[in-house]
């Protein structure tokens, strides 16, 4: 596939949707796997020269391999591992898998009694008596259960909280094999996720995995890249090849856009796609970050020395919450009355902005991109669709972020 090749809009939606979609199963979305595997050898090239991921076909399910990202914001993490203790549990439940094998199936007490023989010191190293331990494992069930690596039937794990003398029925699934090929690195080596972040990393890059292929990533994961979340390498790099990406991905993905801050890289898309909420859309949320945005350009148009060198605006948690409170007051008469208080509000508000990539927080710094600037704008006096005639003309020269 050369660069200057166009995608089909069927393929285009494919690869934002498996974005989103880690594991397609045909018994659950058919439809959806379908699709895909009418058009597994193009998504395989896209993904394999865009950004250096894998995808495996096999018999009733896709799995699109997504390593961790080194200091990147995941909006849907697909793991709830927090602990040391996680990751040692985590790698003891699969090398118990890997021993079971593929769509065989096995009873708790089974599993408990191997992770003794598997956990590092040996079996009195670990008690399943203790509360904490079981509450791990009970994180690592899940985490397994939601990447469909581990089946349930008529019962779930969460009553194994509550009595270490509980059972249940569990099956390896069929999509073992390439979870295994991907751990190659010994989890319990490693008592955090930004650890193990670096050491996939490293692995890649001795793959021969390039810049530019890791900026794609977290541009299509997140939407909005602050650049200072890229390594000195992939900076200097996405400095002197921006423009030639920007005008590689406006070739092949029609319709997709890349817009270059002083501190973000922004993709906006010209219209909605299957399967994504877009931004901004017709609720008070999206209407608080469209009068933040129009707030903080104005203030900086004034003089207001809120930028730094690299164009984004950092402030303290209390005054980016007095900045909400009075962009919310001065909007009252165009936002729909919300029974919220301003602190609960703004707590969702935040949460709205973090999803899109426009805002973080780092310790008590609250930062907002520069590319939220470029949604200033009116707020619609009514929170409600607009009729038909008006959205599409609306849409025409509306571009939407995701």
């Amino acid at each position: 596939m050369s660069n200057a090749e166009a995608l089909a809009e069927e393929i285009q939606t494919l690869v934002f949707l498996l974005w989103s979609e880690e594991w397609v199963y045909s018994e659950h979305k058919p439809e959806f796997y379908s699709r895909i595997r009418s058009h597994e050898h193009k998504l395989k090239a896209v993904f394999r020269e865009w950004f250096h991921y894998p995808i495996y076909m096999g018999d009733g399910y896709v799995r699109l391999i997504k390593r961790p990202e080194r200091r990147v914001f995941d909006p849907n993490p697909t793991h709830s591992l927090k602990y040391q203790m996680d990751f040692v549990l985590y790698a003891c439940v699969l090398a118990f898998m890997e021993e079971k094998g593929e769509d065989q199936q096995f009873v708790l007490r089974e599993l408990l009694e191997s992770i003794k023989a598997y956990y590092p010191g040996g079996p009195d190293a670990i008690s399943w008596s203790d509360h904490g331990v079981r509450t791990s494992l009970i994180r690592v069930i899940k985490t397994l259960e939601q990447e469909r690596l581990l089946l349930m039937f008529d019962r779930t794990i969460d009553q194994f909280r509550d009595s270490e003398d509980y059972d249940l029925l569990i099956q390896v699934s069929n999509g073992l094999r390439h979870v295994i090929r991907q751990t190659r690195v010994p989890l319990y080596e490693f008592s955090n996720m930004i650890l193990l972040r670096e050491a996939l990393h490293q692995e890649e890059i001795e793959e021969g995995i390039l810049y530019e292929q890791q900026i794609w990533r977290r541009l299509f994961a997140q939407g909005c890249l602050f650049l200072s979340e890229l390594s000195q390498d992939e900076e200097i790099y996405a400095e002197r090849h921006g423009l030639r990406m920007q005008q590689k991905l406006e070739e092949v993905f029609q319709g997709v856009f890349l817009e270059r801050y002083a501190s973000t890289w922004l993709l906006v898309h010209d219209k909605p796609r299957e399967g994504k909420s877009v931004y901004p859309t017709y609720n008070t949320h999206s209407h608080i970050v469209t009068a933040i945005g129009t707030h903080l350009r104005d203030r900086l148009d004034q003089g207001e020395n809120w930028s730094n060198h690299r164009g984004y605006v950092a402030l303290h948690a209390k005054d980016a919450f007095d900045l909400f409170v009075s962009v919310r007051r001065a909007n009252q008469d165009h936002l729909a009355k919300s029974s919220l208080s301003d602190r609960a509000l703004w707590g969702e508000v935040a949460d709205y902005m973090k999803q899109l990539g426009l805002l973080k927080v780092v310790n008590d710094e609250w930062i907002f991109s520069d590319a939220l600037g470029r949604v200033a704008g009116e707020i619609a006096e009514e929170e409600v669709p607009p009729k038909e005639d008006v959205k599409h003309a609306l849409e025409t020269d509306q571009n939407w972020l995701f």
